[in-house]
């Protein structure tokens, strides 16, 4: 199993149970000679899981290279437990560190053989075993099953990583999706218009100061993460009637019915959507007017941008037009467009 948490615990646990299990060689009744060449053998031992596997380990190696380290660390263990019975407790280190290193079906076998070394050493001694054999026994079925909800766990966790790095990812594709169609729909717009007004001469530079300014205060309010500037402070019916006033054309704007309370989102979608087809009016139609109506009734409210340009003709939708339809999917809104004597670009947004 590959290791993508942090092993710090792990390392705890072996280095408590090598200083334990050197702590109990050296308090027991064993010749001094004995206790002082098993210790030797674990500080090896530990220098061993250092050295080589250690790097294996936080790697998420699984290979023969498991095989190997846990051959080594046998090599450097039985002897001491053949010197001191003691050193059978570093079982509780060793065990686990073989199922960080191999996969389980592998970690079976070398850790049977860790368990049952201690009961071979004790019989070829010609003593009795100081665990009996059923309790060997025991010790292997929970430390493979031990070794199984490890590994689970650590596929659990990998998966919910990679599932977190896709979340991640989706999010940060869409949030570049909505600031690129902000930036389309404000500041791109903006400029355009500045441009458009400047090309008319001298009588526009005054309102293509005002559009500047308006520019420059959305994209403040976009840097700030605010609601679109048009709209701070002043209803639905004042932002679109001075962006109509704002274009370089004769425009008129006018509202038919009683207007009504709408949500936040769908004034914000009306509103941007009135943005990109005067941007597009004075962009590529030609015409020598624009006119907005803004109708409500009873179902809900309708905006109709029409002008008396070239029309649409077959040219596909490009990318102004296609943030249009999806700002207007978000509160379930749809877009028609007529290129009939001009062009018409109708928007309706239930309430």
């Amino acid at each position: 199993m590959e290791q993508h948490q942090p092993l710090t615990t792990w390392y705890v646990l072996f280095g408590l149970t090598q200083v334990t299990t050197i702590a109990l060689i050296l308090v027991d009744a064993n010749p001094l000679a004995d206790r002082l060449s098993a210790v030797g053998l674990l500080v090896l031992n530990s220098l061993w899981f250092v050295g080589y596997g250690l790097k294996l380990m936080r790697n998420g190696i699984e290979d023969r290279r498991g095989l190997v380290y846990a051959a080594g660390s046998l090599a450097l263990w039985a002897p001491a437990v053949w010197l001191t019975g003691n050193a059978t407790f570093a079982l509780f280190g060793l065990v686990p560190q073989i199922y960080m290193m191999m996969p389980v079906t592998w970690a079976f076998f070398p850790m049977a053989v860790f368990v049952f070394t201690p009961q071979l050493l004790t019989w070829l001694a010609g003593a009795d075993p100081a665990l009996p054999w059923p309790g060997a026994l025991l010790i292997v079925g929970f430390s493979q099953a031990f070794g199984w909800a490890v590994s689970r766990i650590a596929q659990q966790n990998e998966q919910r990583g990679e599932l977190l790095e896709r979340i991640e990812a989706l999010t940060l594709e869409t949030e570049r999706a909505r600031w690129a169609a902000e930036i389309h729909d404000t500041l791109a717009q903006g400029y355009t218009s500045i441009i458009t007004l400047l090309q008319g001469a001298q009588p526009n530079v005054e309102l293509a100061l005002r559009t500047a300014r308006e520019n420059l205060r959305e994209a403040r309010a976009l840097v700030a993460s605010n609601s679109p500037s048009p709209l701070d402070g002043s209803s639905l019916e004042d932002a679109l009637r001075r962006l109509v006033s704002g274009v370089a054309l004769p425009s008129t704007f006018r509202v038919i019915g009683d207007a009504r309370p709408l949500a936040t989102s769908a004034e914000v979608v009306l509103l941007r959507t009135v943005q990109e087809a005067l941007t597009n009016v004075a962009r590529h139609s030609g015409a020598s007017r624009v006119d907005v109506v803004m109708r409500f009734d009873e179902d809900g409210v309708s905006l109709e941008v029409r002008d008396d340009g070239r029309g649409f003709g077959d040219a596909p939708e490009g990318f102004g037009l296609r943030g249009m339809r999806a700002r207007l999917e978000q509160v379930g809104g749809t877009l028609s467009l007529s290129s009939d004597e001009g062009a018409s670009v109708l928007v309706e947004v239930p309430l």
